[in-house]
């Protein structure tokens, strides 16, 4: 849905106060993990039209999956129970 708000130029981009920023100091509770390029050009957060917290993002040139980046999502996965 993010990326189709996104596309079509209806993005919300949720903006957060100080202190729900503050919050994810702490703890973090993203709901998916993504894969992605290291291309600023192709922000996931604002190409998914989501949050600060909201996505676990490991960013590789080429977007190659090699040992740390496969241990990245790892930890997404069994620590933060990221989809």
């Amino acid at each position: 849905r993010g990326n189709v708000r996104f596309w079509s130029g209806r993005s919300l981009r949720p903006e957060m106060s100080a202190f729900e920023r503050r919050a994810l100091i702490s703890k973090q509770f993203p709901s998916v993990a993504v894969l992605g390029c290291s291309d600023s050009r192709v922000p996931v957060e604002i190409v998914f039209d989501q949050g600060l917290g909201d996505v676990f993002v490991v960013r590789v040139a080429g977007n190659a999956l090699d040992v740390g980046t496969s241990a990245s999502l790892q930890y997404a996965v069994h620590h933060l129970k990221v989809k």
